[in-house]
């Protein structure tokens, strides 16, 4: 269990943006789940970086960017894909990882490891992390290596399919397009979809169910060209939306960085790969994240259902 200075919790104006307690518990049960990540890399001799705005946290403010509530990293793909097969038989009790090739149900591309899968206020828990009632985890990305000519290849073609597919899954669209994106998928990637759950209207586990498998075949699609060394490397659905892509080289070397306390790993040439994410990164732009912050705020009334139960159970008790 990682051990932080008593003044880390207490609230305070970071760059003009005020940073609450509750906020400082997140932050730290974050960095818990991030902890035990690393062990497991580092018993494999996998290697990590911090990634995204928590690579930027890391460079511009030696910690977590104010108004930012979650921690992302990178793996190189073949790293990452043994990480996903050693994760859920050594993370501590309680961890779970979601991940479109490991559950039918997470409709995302990446994976994430979390603490928990439903919210807490058990004192072992809360003592585990920190006081952080909530369910917090790890982005955790791939990166692929990028061939020739990709912007034009078949494999890129085919994500897009995939891509368009799976978000047309997630909004509830159903109508002749997705059809026939499904059977273009079919025929060239010599895959069968599982299309028994699709009606008019789609249940949300079969809307999930479908969006998954669609994610999980995306990542088998990128995979197809990613055994090859280039030099060049990208998230791949970055590349696909923003064309980003960085050289293979800048990720050679390692560096260890403090972050909030700890020490963390970025890639050697961590300046440039932050450009070509933000541009110039020295100024600082607010509500940069791509969801609603803070991310716990959809957890809060389910705690209070929660709190208001065990009270309730504590006077019937009484």
């Amino acid at each position: 269990m990682l051990s932080f200075e008593e003044n880390f919790f207490q609230a305070e104006l970071r760059e003009g943006f005020q940073v609450d307690t509750t906020m400082k518990t997140v932050w730290a049960a974050e960095l818990e789940v991030l902890s035990e990540i690393a062990k497991v890399c580092e018993r494999h001799g996998l290697t990590w970086y911090m990634a995204f705005g928590s690579l930027l946290g890391v460079i511009r403010h030696q910690g977590f960017i104010p108004w930012d509530d979650d921690m992302d990293i990178w793996l190189k793909r073949e790293d990452y894909m043994q990480l996903l097969t050693y994760l859920p038989e050594e993370l501590p009790k309680g961890y779970m990882v979601r991940s479109p090739l490991l559950e039918s149900w997470y409709p995302e591309y990446h994976s994430s490891v979390v603490n928990s899968d439903s919210i807490s206020i058990e004192p072992e828990h809360l003592k585990q992390f920190h006081g952080c009632p909530f369910m917090v985890g790890i982005d955790v990305f791939p990166l692929d290596f990028l061939e020739e000519g990709e912007e034009d290849s078949l494999r890129i073609h085919l994500f897009q399919v995939a891509r368009q597919a799976a978000l047309m899954v997630k909004n509830g669209e159903h109508n002749e397009k997705l059809h026939e994106m499904l059977n273009i998928l079919e025929k060239q990637c010599n895959v069968t979809i599982d299309r028994s759950g699709m009606c008019a209207v789609l249940s949300d586990d079969a809307r999930n169910e479908l969006t998954a498998g669609l994610w999980g075949l995306a990542n088998e699609i990128v995979m197809w060209g990613s055994g090859k060394k280039t030099n060049k490397l990208s998230m791949y659905l970055d590349y696909l939306k923003f064309g980003k892509c960085y050289e293979a080289e800048w990720f050679e070397r390692m560096e260890w960085m403090p972050f909030e306390g700890f020490m963390v790993p970025v890639p050697g040439e961590y300046d440039k790969i932050l450009r070509v994410i933000y541009g110039d990164y020295s100024v600082c732009v607010r509500n940069t994240t791509l969801h609603d912050y803070p991310f716990y705020n959809k957890q809060l009334e389910q705690l209070r259902k929660h709190v208001a139960e065990v009270e309730a159970a504590r006077k019937r008790e009484g």
